[in-house]
């Protein structure tokens, strides 16, 4: 068993290198924008009817979030999902343009555009959208060290796939428009209020009984030993805007 996973974390890493030219691969691009000082409503009225008009069909889909916590509280994140790598010779032109003359005059961006490349091997969950909240975790890796990560987040969503099934978790790397390495985790849920499933085993014995003795405590050391000194692990929380 151990030999098999650590086999797929290998592969997976692998990928990694393939960027988004693979046809096999789902791609997603991402915008970070502040409201100008006083223009909250005018900016969130005029996105919103630029993804009415440009964003409700497959291919196209974006989802807005509200940052609720960190340096960035109050900015939103737009996220382009379901891209495949010929979704970027499209001509999104007119697009552009609607933006730039409708919504751009009330936020300013404070991230260019980022890519990244869906990590389907870390999915849990057949959610068709996502939730209300996501907690959104980055984890930035030293170089050469992203097998040990990659196998923790492998291996902690088999654990949270079995203590609930109905748990939600997306994750991403970078292709291109900012650091390399790293992942972006994200878990969400509708309500802070939720139940969970009972158990009557902890998280570390559910670990450890699924992928042997004693195996919880060397990932954990292994990955926080993969992780940067400073920054190596941070979180922010978002709040779905129902454009």
């Amino acid at each position: 068993m151990k030999s098999k996973i650590t086999l797929l974390v290998a592969i997976l890493v692998t990928s990694l290198g393939f960027s988004q030219n693979n046809p096999n691969n789902t791609y997603m691009s991402s915008f970070v924008y502040k409201a100008k000082d006083g223009m909250v409503d005018k900016f969130e009225a005029a996105a919103e009817k630029k993804t009415k008009m440009f964003n409700k069909t497959e291919g196209s889909i974006i989802f807005t979030y509200k940052i609720l916590t960190g340096n960035n509280a109050g900015a939103y994140e737009r996220y382009l999902v379901g891209q495949s790598n010929k979704s970027y010779d499209i001509d999104r032109s007119e697009e552009l343009e609607y933006w730039d003359k409708n919504v751009a005059p009330y936020a300013d961006a404070l991230v260019g555009q980022q890519r990244w490349m869906w990590e389907e091997w870390a999915t849990i969950g057949n959610q068709p959208e996502p939730p209300r909240y996501l907690h959104k975790t980055i984890l930035r890796y030293k170089p050469g060290m992203e097998e040990h990560v990659s196998r923790f987040i492998y291996r902690t969503g088999k654990v949270l796939e079995k203590r609930n099934p109905e748990a939600f978790r997306r994750v991403f790397s970078p292709i291109s428009g900012g650091d390399m390495n790293m992942f972006v985790i994200f878990t969400g849920f509708n309500e802070y209020g939720r139940e969970w499933s009972n158990t009557d085993n902890t998280w570390e014995e559910d670990y450890n009984k699924m992928f042997g003795w004693e195996q919880y405590s060397d990932d954990v050391k292994m990955s926080d030993k993969s992780l940067r000194e400073w920054n190596g692990r941070t979180r922010t929380t978002l709040e779905r805007m129902y454009f």
